[in-house]
């Protein structure tokens, strides 16, 4: 099993109700929360979901484009990679 690094910035933005997260790199992954740091949880639980599915149906994991801001989320998910 080949293990491999990928940085997604995650964006947060604040609606009247709580706060949507999401990934701009991964097209459909994204969540919401009544607080930001609800937000933050479930983007974490996101992304894990996410790319575990994408293993699951053997597609490419996709890997960021431009990382320009800070990251200020670090999420580590193993998934086995056949090389």
């Amino acid at each position: 099993m080949r293990i491999t690094s990928r940085t997604y910035t995650l964006s947060i933005e604040r609606h009247d109700n709580g706060y949507l997260a999401f990934f701009p790199a991964l097209p459909g992954c994204h969540t919401w929360g009544r607080t930001f740091e609800e937000a933050v949880k479930h983007a974490e639980e996101a992304l894990a979901l996410y790319l575990e599915t994408l293993d699951e149906l053997g597609k490419t994991i996709p890997e960021e484009k431009d990382i320009s801001q800070p990251v200020s989320l670090g999420v580590t998910v193993r998934v086995p990679v056949i090389a």
